[in-house]
């Protein structure tokens, strides 16, 4: 499994960045079948845009094959892309690091995002 992490910075020590499509980075947690983590962090190359920022994110991170993004919050354009291919969003603090956003995942413990339908 994929799972995109927006953070501040490159390293799991980073902290979760608030802002899905603002944020300056995605560390990428690939969990391997040999029971060991391939960590890569990704720069957002959406982040510094006038407008569209999380749309853009999203398509970058879509193109990475990710199945899961954690971030502090996600904005709806960039959830509906997300929902309609069934890439999953968890919410976590911007207090947290990247590895306690992880772990917290894995635990179950990560409230996952859903859109309110009218």
């Amino acid at each position: 499994m994929k799972i995109a992490i927006s953070s501040t910075g490159e390293t799991l020590a980073s902290k979760v960045d608030p802002r899905f499509g603002r944020a300056p980075y995605f560390v990428i947690v690939e969990e391997r079948p040999e029971d060991c983590l391939k960590i890569d962090a990704l720069k957002n190359t959406a982040a510094d845009a006038a407008m569209g920022a999380g749309t853009d994110a999203a398509q970058q991170v879509v193109r990475e094959r990710i199945e899961a993004v954690i971030s502090g919050a996600v904005g709806p354009n960039a959830f509906e892309i997300f929902e309609k291919l069934g890439v999953e969003v968890f919410l976590a603090r911007g207090d947290m690091s990247v590895k306690e956003a992880y772990e917290q995942f894995k635990q179950g413990a990560l409230q996952r995002m859903r859109i309110k339908r009218l």
